[in-house]
C-alpha cells in the first residue's frame, strides 16, 4: 500500500517532501488527534503563565522582605550587576550547551533513513533547525525575566527586556550553526565557561576590593526606554536575528553526516538522561575531553599503591581546566551572594548560595570517583581493598576543598570584625563537602530491574530520589554550622570546633559508605 504512495511523493523528492511525507505518515499511525495536541498546547501556556505569576511573586516578596531589613555595610554590588552577571554566566552555559549537542544534530533515526536519501539536506535539515531555535529561544525567555523583573516591572518593559533576549538567542543559534557548517565550533564550549568563570568571579572580587575600601561599587539605573528606542532596539535585534537565521539556513547543506550523527547520539543520549533523572549519565553526556598534557608528569614520590591512587587523582584535575573554572565559580558565588545588595542581607539566601557554591566545588574534585566507578578496572587491579582505595580518593578532595572552601568563607565574612574565624569555619566544612563528592562519585547507578512509578518525566524507578540526593546530603548537613553563622553575624569559638567535629564524623560516614548501596 506505500508504493503509490512513494511513487506520488518521487516526483517532488526534496527535503520538504521527505519531511512532509514522515509527517504525515506518523500522524495516521498516532493515536492522538487535533483537540489532543490543542489541549497539550493549552496545558504548556497555562504552564508558563503559572510560571511567570510565581516567578514575579517571588521577587516582589524578596523586595519586600529586603526592604523591610537594614542595610549591610559590606554589601557593596549593586543588585543589577549580580543580576546581570548571573544572566551572562547562564547565557554562556546555554551556548556551550548548545555548541556541544550541535546545535543542528541528527538522531540516530533521521541519521540512518534521512541523510542517505537523494534529497536536499538543507530540506531535510530545516526542521532540527526550527527546533533548535524554538528550544534555544525559550530557555532566553526564562533567563531574560528575572533579570528584567529586578529592573522593571511594567509590561512594556518586561515585553521588551523578553524580546530582546529571545532575539539574541536567535542570533546566536544562527552564529553556531554557521560555525558547526564551518567546523569550528570545538573552542566554543571552552570560550563560554570562560565567560562563565569571568561573569561570576569578576564581581565578587570588585566587590571584596570596594568592601575593604569603604567604597560602593557604582551602577547606572535603567531608566524606562521610549517607545521609539525601545521599538528601534527591537528592530534592530530583529534583523540581525533574521539576517543569522538565513545565512544557517543556506550553510545546512555544509554540514557532514559523520558530525550530525555523532552529536545526534549525544543529544538522544543526553535527552534520555534527562527524562531518567539520571544526573551522573548527563555528566557523562556532557563531559567535557579531558587535555593531553604537554608535557610528562614525573611522580617521583609514588612510592606505593596508596600513593597511585592519590597521583592520578591529582593528574585527572590538572588535565581538565573546566575543573579548575567549576572551583572558582564555587568559591565565587557566595561571596557574589553575600557583596550584592538586598541579597547580603537575607541569610537564607547567602546559606543558600553557599551550599550551591561549595557543592560546585565539590562536584569539580569528585571527578575522579565518578571515573573510578564508571571504569573500576584500574582500582581493582591494585593491591588494595576497595574500602582502602575510597579512603585514598577522599585525600585530593579534603586538601583542595580546605583551600577553596576556606577563601570562600574568608571572604563571605569579610566586614565582620573576625575574618580568621571565618577561614577556619570553611576549612572545618572542607571535610564533609570532600565525603560528599566521594560519597555521589560512588553512588549505585539506577535500578530498572524493580518496580518503577509514573511521573511526569515518564516511568522511573523506586528510590530515584535517595539516589539523587546521595552526596548533597552530606555536604548539606556539614553547611549547618555555616548557616548557624550567617544568622548570627558572628562565628563563636566554639562553633567552630563543632563544626570540625561534626564534619570529620560525616566525612567518616560519607566513606564508609560510598560503595554500599541503599
Amino acid at each position: 500500500m506505500t508504493v503509490p504512495v512513494l511513487a506520488r511523493t518521487a516526483e517532488e523528492w526534496d527535503g520538504a517532501a521527505v519531511r512532509r511525507f514522515t509527517r504525515r505518515a506518523t500522524a495516521a499511525r498516532a493515536d492522538t488527534r487535533w483537540w489532543t495536541r490543542l489541549g497539550d498546547l493549552t496545558s504548556g501556556l497555562t504552564s508558563a503563565a503559572i510560571a511567570v505569576a510565581v516567578c514575579g511573586g517571588l521577587v516582589s516578596g524578596l523586595r519586600e522582605q529586603i526592604a523591610a531589613r537594614p542595610p549591610v555595610s559590606s554589601a557593596v554590588l549593586p543588585g543589577g550587576l549580580a543580576a546581570t552577571a548571573v544572566a551572562v554566566a547562564v547565557a554562556a552555559g546555554l551556548v556551550a550547551l548548545f555548541a556541544r549537542l550541535g546545535p543542528v544534530s541528527a538522531t540516530p533515526g533521521v541519521a540512518a533513513w534521512w541523510l542517505p536519501l537523494p534529497a536536499g539536506r538543507r530540506g531535510l535539515l530545516r526542521g532540527e533547525l526550527r527546533r533548535g531555535l524554538g528550544l534555544a529561544v525559550a530557555a532566553a525567555v526564562g533567563v531574560a525575566l528575572p533579570v528584567v523583573l529586578t529592573g522593571t516591572r511594567t509590561p512594556g518593559g518586561v515585553l521588551t527586556g523578553v524580546a530582546a533576549g529571545g532575539l539574541l538567542a536567535a542570533v546566536a543559534v544562527g552564529a553556531l550553526v554557521v560555525r558547526q557548517a564551518g567546523g569550528g565550533t570545538r573552542w566554543v564550549p571552552a570560550a563560554a565557561g570562560g565567560a562563565v568563570a569571568a561573569a561570576l568571579v569578576g564581581p565578587p572580587v570588585l566587590g571584596c576590593v570596594a568592601a575593604a575600601s569603604g567604597a560602593r561599587v557604582p551602577w547606572p539605573t535603567t531608566p524606562a526606554l521610549p517607545w521609539a528606542a525601545a521599538g528601534a532596539l527591537l528592530l534592530v535585534l530583529l534583523a540581525a536575528a533574521v539576517a543569522a537565521v538565513a545565512l544557517a539556513d543556506r550553510r545546512l547543506e555544509e554540514l557532514s553526516a559523520a558530525a550530525l550523527r555523532a552529536s545526534g547520539e549525544t543529544v538522544q543520549y543526553a535527552t534520555a538522561s534527562v527524562f531518567s533523572l539520571d544526573t551522573r549519565e548527563i555528566g557523562r553526556a556532557l563531559r567535557s575531553p579531558v587535555r593531553r598534557p604537554r608535557r610528562a608528569l614525573r611522580w617521583r614520590w609514588v612510592h606505593r599503591a596508596e600513593h597511585a591512587v592519590v597521583a592520578g587523582d591529582l593528574a585527572v584535575l590538572a588535565r581538565s581546566p573546566w575543573r579548575w573554572g567549576q572551583l572558582a565559580v564555587g568559591a565565587a558565588l557566595p561571596v557574589l551572594a553575600a557583596r550584592t545588595q538586598g541579597v547580603g542581607e537575607l541569610p537564607a539566601l547567602v546559606a543558600v548560595a553557599v551550599v550551591l557554591g561549595w557543592w560546585t566545588a565539590a562536584t569539580a574534585v569528585g571527578e575522579p570517583s565518578r571515573r573510578a566507578s564508571s571504569a573500576p578496572g584500574a582500582d581493582r587491579s591494585l593491591p588494595l581493598a576497595a574500602a582502602m582505595v575510597v579512603r585514598c580518593r577522599a585525600l585530593v578532595p579534603v586538601a583542595v576543598l580546605v583551600v577553596v572552601l576556606g577563601v570562600s568563607a574568608l571572604l563571605v565574612g569579610q566586614g565582620t570584625g573576625s575574618p580568621l574565624t571565618w577561614l577556619l569555619l570553611g576549612v572545618a566544612a572542607a571535610p564533609a563537602w570532600a565525603g560528599a563528592a566521594v560519597r555521589a562519585g560512588y553512588r549505585p547507578d539506577l535500578d530498572w530491574s524493580g518496580p518503577v512509578v509514573s511521573s511526569p518525566m515518564g516511568a522511573l524507578p523506586v528510590g530515584v530520589g535517595s539516589t539523587l540526593v546521595r552526596g548533597p546530603d552530606v555536604g548539606v548537613l556539614g553547611t549547618v554550622p555555616v548557616g548557624l553563622a550567617l544568622l548570627l553575624g558572628a562565628v563563636p569559638a566554639w562553633l567552630v570546633g563543632a563544626s570540625l567535629a561534626w564534619s570529620l564524623a560525616l566525612v567518616a560516614l560519607a566513606v564508609g559508605t560510598a560503595q554500599q548501596r541503599d
